[in-house]
């Protein structure tokens, strides 16, 4: 009976409501309302995010981000806008002055590019934080020189007599003491060159992936190798014995060796005999080796590849 009664009131009561009529004043309603509470003027705190950029390359600055703080009087509209855009600043770092251990930043620096960027007039904002302080610590610099890592494959006949040429041949970099005081040099990063035949020259980066805490004041460095067309040379030259026994004369086979050697082109004629020297020294004499090592002892600086047509010298000693 009562379920009966309940069918019934609703099958009449809720026919006569106009349900998009009420939702429609309802949420009308709603809308003036908010557009009256917007419309009312609100105080605000309002945090300005920054970021510090461009930081002195002679300090250490561990604090990369800080806020600045404004007291906004405006309408709900406006303080709405300024959350939903979330605007932020840059700082740059290098020009500011310096208090103590401490670089300084004036709020009141950038009131006018705030205000522009917020759209806001002065009347209503009051700026909260009037200085950023950004403790820093002050680093050293030295001068390390710089070590090519460049490996060189020549074309056939093709050398060089000189070392690669870096300029410069140091950079200055700064950092904590306690880390530069463990550098000693900087190295290039890995680079090589194949079937050389000319002279070479290029720019290569210095590798600065092994000390991440090191500031460099120079990234790259050119290098420069001198390239020539190379023959082969081969002189007789006589063995001299050192150190011989005292009581015993000595005779040794052969008495002359082959010096072969790779010169440059430019060069070769003015290599002689007499800028070699080929020695065997009865003190490098083994228990019970019956035959001297020939070494050379003395050699141009221009020539490379040098090696000897023998290694072993058979001798005898007379009484």
């Amino acid at each position: 009976m009562l379920k009966e009664q309940i069918q019934r009131l609703n099958r009449t009561t809720f026919k006569k409501i106009n349900f998009k009529a009420f939702f429609f004043f309802f949420f009308f309603a709603m809308l003036i309302w908010l557009l009256i509470q917007f419309s009312k003027t609100y105080t605000k705190d309002v945090l300005i995010p920054i970021q510090f950029n461009d930081i002195p390359k002679d300090k250490i600055v561990e604090r990369t981000q800080a806020s600045i703080k404004l007291r906004v009087t405006e309408n709900g509209f406006v303080l709405a806008w300024l959350s939903i855009r979330n605007p932020s600043m840059m700082i740059s770092l290098e020009e500011l002055p310096i208090i103590e251990n401490n670089l300084i930043y004036q709020t009141e620096n950038a009131e006018a590019d705030i205000l522009s960027m917020l759209r806001i007039d002065y009347d209503n904002v009051r700026f909260i934080t009037k200085t950023i302080k950004i403790p820093f610590i002050q680093k050293e610099t030295k001068v390390v020189p710089v070590i090519p890592d460049i490996e060189v494959s020549y074309a056939p006949g093709y050398n060089s007599d000189e070392q690669f040429l870096i300029q410069p041949d140091s950079i200055e970099i700064s950092g904590a003491k306690k880390v530069l005081d463990s550098i000693h040099s900087i190295s290039t990063q890995k680079l090589i060159l194949k079937n050389v035949s000319a002279n070479t020259k290029g720019v290569v980066e210095v590798d600065t992936t092994t000390q991440s805490k090191v500031t460099y004041y120079q990234h790259e460095v050119e290098y420069f190798l001198k390239t020539k067309k190379f023959t082969e040379g081969r002189l007789n030259i006589p063995i001299e014995i050192l150190n011989a026994p005292k009581d015993a004369s000595v005779s040794i086979f052969p008495k002359e060796v082959i010096v072969i050697y790779t010169v440059s082109l430019d060069g070769f004629e003015m290599i002689t005999k007499n800028d070699f020297v080929v020695v065997c020294d009865f003190d490098d004499l083994s228990e019970n080796q019956n035959f001297l090592i020939p070494k050379i002892q003395k050699k141009p600086s221009n020539v490379t590849a040098i090696r000897l047509n023998i290694n072993k010298v058979q001798f005898v000693l007379k009484k």
